[in-house]
C-alpha cells in the first residue's frame, strides 16, 4: 500500500483548520453528553418506574438505556451502546481530550437539569430528553457538514442514532397517549356515576 505522508500532517495544521476541529470537537462533546445524561435519566426512571403499569414502564425504560436482548441478528445496546460507540469515532477522530470526563460530566449535568423540571410524570420528562436528542443531533449533523468535518461514517451514524430515537419518542408518546386515554375514561366514568 502506498504511503501517502502529504495527506497525514506533512503541513502544519491551519489557524482555521485547528478552530474546525475544536468547533466539530465541542458539537459531537455536546452530543455525547446528552447521550449520557439520557443513559442516567432513563436508568433513573428504570429503578423508579411505580404505579399503574409499572413492570411495563420498567422494562420499556431499560429496553432504551440497555438495549433489546430479543432482537435476534441485530445490534441493539440502546443507549449505552450509542455513548460507546460515539465516543469511539471521537477519539478515532479528535484524540483522548474529545472525551474529557470532566467536560462531559458539566454538560451532561446541564442536560439532566433542565429535564428534571418535569417532575410528574416519567415519560414526559423522557420524552422532552428524546426531543432534545432530535433537535440537538440536527443542530450537530448541520454543523459537522458545514466545517468539512462529517465523514460519511459518521453521516451513517447519526442518521442511524437519529432513527433509534424516533423510535424511543414513539413509544413514549403511546405510553402518555394511553395515559391520557386511561385519564378521559376514568372522568367519564366519574361524571356518569355521578348523576
Amino acid at each position: 500500500m502506498e504511503h501517502w505522508s502529504f495527506m497525514q500532517g506533512g503541513c502544519p495544521a491551519s489557524p482555521e483548520s485547528v478552530a474546525k476541529k475544536k468547533a466539530a470537537v465541542e458539537c459531537l462533546q455536546w452530543l455525547l453528553s446528552l447521550l449520557r445524561a439520557q443513559y442516567w435519566t432513563y436508568q433513573n426512571a428504570h429503578w423508579v418506574a411505580g404505579g399503574e403499569n409499572a413492570y411495563g414502564t420498567h422494562l420499556l425504560f431499560q429496553r432504551i438505556y440497555a438495549g433489546d436482548d430479543d432482537n435476534e441478528g441485530e445490534d441493539d445496546d440502546g443507549i449505552q451502546g450509542e455513548v460507546d460507540a460515539l465516543a469511539e469515532k471521537m477519539v478515532a477522530a479528535f484524540g483522548e481530550e474529545s472525551v474529557d470526563p470532566k467536560t462531559l460530566l458539566k454538560m451532561s449535568e446541564k442536560w439532566i437539569c433542565r429535564w428534571c423540571v418535569v417532575k410528574d410524570c416519567l415519560h414526559k420528562r423522557a420524552l422532552l430528553s428524546e426531543q432534545d436528542f432530535q433537535k440537538l443531533a440536527k443542530w450537530v449533523y448541520d454543523k459537522l457538514k458545514a466545517l468539512g468535518e462529517l465523514s460519511l461514517g459518521m453521516d451513517d451514524f447519526l442518521m442511524s442514532l437519529a432513527s433509534e430515537h424516533e423510535t424511543n419518542e414513539y413509544l413514549l408518546r403511546q405510553v402518555l397517549r394511553s395515559k391520557e386515554s386511561a385519564r378521559m375514561a376514568a372522568d367519564d366514568w366519574a361524571a356518569l356515576t355521578k348523576e
